[in-house]
């Protein structure tokens, strides 16, 4: 519980909000936890599985406002908070609320955070960052009041007082459809497919028009969204790994020989739940400078703009 005798000015050692840091920095050491809790909450709000959403600007007020929920709640799971009587949680026995905005500045206080630390969070999908940081809400960090709720926000002397966690670590994994080139984009997104669910030939179009990157379950789920179970469109038995072999393309997961095949054909690793593309060609007669990989006995590599279409291979199953 906050002590009332404290002195809490903005230039005062805050020893409960060192305490609060600490605690902090040794259940997450590098902040990973945190920046993957932002990105699992917004894709959670996107919700691209159900309705193809991935542009936060275009969310309807309300859900932008229940954003800051989400993130209070699956902060609190995540890292086994526990609750605070007044404020949001108890973080080593100090009583800390969180506060979410998409901007620095724009958190808002009630009146009864008055006096109490305050864990502020902001994060843009557009912009791929990130940052948490602690706060006292204390009369001279908060304007003065102008809204009928009594809610303020923090004076230029409260955001300077603010106490970055991980300043080291503002890196959001990224929103691959909002970066990726626009008419690539609309032809993922518009692509419909004979005998195929729309769902199904977007998931194609995807692995034909992104390759050498990773693909997260919610990129694939968000193109995928209509289908029953995205992810198994992506691999075989009919889905991606099969139909698009004749033009040459290799769809690679974290299971059997793909992560080794991956690295040898110097490409990222996928993890669980993300998928790799990319479009081989036999390896040339005479070796280049492309990584070379043994599948099934013949040797392949990553294939330029020139290399001629082929069959890929099939990657032996464990």
């Amino acid at each position: 519980m906050t002590d009332a005798t404290e002195d809490h000015s903005p230039d005062a050692y805050d020893s409960e909000l060192e305490l609060v840091a600490a605690h902090l920095a040794n259940l997450d050491l590098d902040g990973q936890q945190f920046a993957d809790t932002l990105r699992a909450t917004l894709d959670q709000l996107l919700d691209g599985r159900r309705n193809g959403r991935y542009e936060y600007q275009k969310l309807h007020k309300t859900e932008k406002t229940y954003m800051g929920t989400l993130v209070e709640i699956n902060l609190h799971r995540e890292y086994g908070f526990d609750d605070g009587d007044v404020t949001d949680y108890r973080i080593a026995g100090v009583e800390v609320d969180c506060k979410f905005s998409q901007r620095i500045g724009g958190w808002e206080m009630g009146p009864e955070m008055v006096g109490h630390l305050c864990l502020v969070v902001t994060a843009s999908d557009l912009k791929s960052t990130w940052k948490a940081g602690l706060v006292r809400a204390s009369e001279p960090h908060l304007r003065a009041v102008t809204n009928r709720d009594a809610k303020r926000r923090l004076n230029e002397s409260g955001v300077t007082a603010i106490r970055w966690l991980w300043p080291e670590h503002g890196k959001l994994e990224e929103n691959l459809l909002l970066h990726l080139d626009s008419d690539k984009c609309k032809r993922i997104m518009n692509a419909k497919g004979r005998n195929q669910r729309h769902g199904q030939a977007r998931i194609f179009q995807l692995f034909r028009e992104v390759q050498g990157i990773i693909l997260r379950r919610a990129i694939i789920e968000t193109v995928g969204h209509g289908l029953d179970d995205p992810m198994k469109r992506a691999r075989g038995n009919g889905g991606a790994r099969d139909a698009l072999r004749p033009e040459g393309i290799l769809v690679l997961g974290h299971q059997d020989n793909d992560p080794q095949v991956a690295q040898a054909l110097g490409l990222p690793v996928p993890a669980k739940g993300e998928l790799v593309a990319s479009r081989v060609a036999p390896a040339p007669a005479v070796p280049d400078d492309r990584p070379t990989a043994e599948i099934s006995g013949t040797y392949w590599v990553v294939a330029k703009p020139e290399d001629e279409p082929t069959i890929a291979p099939v990657i032996p199953r464990k």
